[in-house]
């Protein structure tokens, strides 16, 4: 017996028998599937047991889910850890723990900026969107970005900060955080093989890139949730979960989104939509939500890009949907619709011309130039790592019955994929960006000369599809995703606001963003050799 399977969560015999209406946990997901936003799965935990759950396919329990900024609460959660451990403190500033980061000109405000700053948002230092991450100077280029405030003093949502104290923690307790998490949090908590993203040095990214299952996040939510036991043990120290989801930064003139200016914690946020809950929450809506006074959790992941609208319709049913326990009540099980396969068609005789052929595409100077090359794995997941891959090239597929398998070198990797021409998903592992994906792909013929793909990275949020047309020797390949880059690109547009305090830049990002955005899914061109 594993790990994960001695360390399951207890599931209830119904919904209603620990207080949940699964109906009602039904109509938040009827109203998601309405309003087109795009669920992948919901967990909903009462009295210590899971009520209920769902899945979208091709999303499951068994596969892990990009966190994104999910991630700061288990980077909050290894400082407590540290803390309670007596490595270092709330008040240890960061160049007691790194002396050579000390200027030859002193800068007052390095000298200031300590643990529970870099924790609440309150550095003061605005670090770049646009930050090379491909090269191994993290920690300096971070610490070379211009200061907007004293540290301390103004919220400001700085990824980068979480890295810091990755950084504190390497050089403090002398491991990596994985290590450091995985005896105290991890094995506890029945949470097996979490990947994360690293630098180039090996340190973890911290305020992104960890990948967990959806249980995984419900354990640590309701560890929290639960004053930081789990299984009748503690596992975080209570003091931690009392102090790092209260309100320690005010970030009421940040954002206009309800759930963003009521307070942030040590990594957590302060709900608006409900009063008495918290949350962990990452890009694209992924949540960990608390009631506190209803010994409830909610757990979402999705690929739903507008993150408010997303918990706009979480308050439309929660808390609404806890309530008084009743074994006997009706109950339904829950559904979420799978999400549309392209319907079977006709093979093409260009398959059988391509059989020992490779295509190559050549390289889009301008997106090398900025640091994007088209990749398989959408722009969302690749935009913070240190490695995007990308320059997809030397494509060839090879026709199966019921399926064709494209293989291709992207970066330093090559990856075959098998597509399913007969209207159902094939899966294969990939590895790009020195990450691990589970893919499922499916594939049809538009036309004789028209060939659509779509690969599905399961642990990343974003659908990527891929239009080859042939002529003759001549191929051209238009990639695009869903959700669309137009649309992410809406999104970063505002999200912008709230991470770039000069409101000059500010203004100058938002602006040339519309014009990137079409540049980033370029048509490439290639030629079958």
């Amino acid at each position: 017996m594993s790990v994960i399977e001695k360390t399951s969560l207890k599931r209830a015999g119904t919904a209603e028998s620990v207080g949940v209406s699964s109906k009602e946990v039904q109509a938040f997901i009827d109203h998601c599937m309405e309003l087109g936003k795009e669920l992948h799965s919901i967990m909903v935990i009462r009295h210590g047991k899971v009520a209920c759950e769902a899945y979208r396919e091709p999303y499951g329990p068994q596969y892990k889910h990009m966190m994104y900024s999910v991630s700061k609460s288990f980077t909050s959660t290894a400082i407590g850890f540290a803390i309670d451990e007596g490595y270092f403190d709330l008040d240890t500033k960061l160049v007691d723990v790194f002396p050579e980061a000390r200027k030859r000109k002193p800068d007052k405000y390095l000298e200031e900026m300590t643990v529970e700053d870099l924790l609440t948002m309150r550095s003061g230092l605005q670090v770049s969107p646009m930050l090379d991450r491909t090269k191994d100077t993290w920690f300096h280029d971070i610490l070379s970005s211009p200061w907007v405030s004293e540290p301390g003093t103004e919220f400001l949502y700085i990824s980068e900060n979480m890295y810091l104290l990755c950084c504190i923690i390497h050089k403090k307790v002398g491991m990596s955080v994985m290590d450091f998490l995985k005896p105290r949090l991890f094995e506890p908590l029945g949470i097996e093989d979490p990947f994360w993203e690293t630098c180039p040095r090996g340190i973890e990214t911290g305020g992104w890139g960890m990948m967990i299952r959806t249980e995984d996040l419900a354990k640590f939510t309701l560890c929290y949730q639960q004053g930081g036991k789990f299984g009748g043990k503690q596992v975080i120290p209570e003091w931690w979960v009392k102090e790092a989801t209260k309100c320690h930064a005010d970030n009421s003139v940040t954002s206009e989104e309800i759930d963003c200016v009521k307070g942030y914690g040590y990594c957590f946020w302060r709900n608006g939509g409900y009063e008495n809950s918290y949350r962990a929450d990452g890009m694209f809506s992924q949540f960990g939500i608390v009631f506190e006074d209803l010994d409830a959790c909610v757990i979402v992941t999705a690929g739903e890009i507008f993150e408010q609208l997303m918990r706009d319709v979480v308050w439309a049913h929660f808390p609404k949907a806890f309530i008084d326990d009743d074994k006997n009540a009706e109950t339904v099980k829950l559904s979420i619709p799978a999400y549309e396969k392209l319907p079977a068609k006709p093979r093409s005789f260009v398959e059988k011309q391509l059989i020992g052929k490779t295509i190559k595409f050549n390289k889009t100077v301008l997106l090398n130039t900025i640091g994007f090359p088209v990749s398989t794995i959408p722009l969302p997941a690749v935009f913070m790592e240190k490695d995007k891959a990308g320059n997809i090239s030397n494509v060839s597929f090879k026709p199966l019955e019921n399926e064709l398998v494209m293989t291709w070198s992207e970066g330093d990797e090559v990856n075959s994929v098998h597509i399913g021409m007969d209207g159902e998903y094939r899966w294969s592992k990939i590895v790009l960006g020195q990450t691990p994906y589970n893919t499922c792909a499916i594939g049809a013929w538009n036309s004789e000369n028209e060939l659509e793909i779509h690969i599905r990275p399961i642990e990343a949020v974003a659908e990527r599809v891929l239009v080859f047309t042939f002529n003759g020797e001549n191929v051209t390949m238009q990639p695009s995703s869903n959700p669309t880059i137009q649309v992410m690109g809406e999104s970063i547009k505002e999200s912008v606001k709230g991470i770039i305090k000069q409101q000059a830049i500010s203004n100058a990002f938002s602006n040339i963003i519309p014009h990137i955005v079409p540049l980033v899914d370029a048509k490439h061109r290639g030629k079958i050799k």
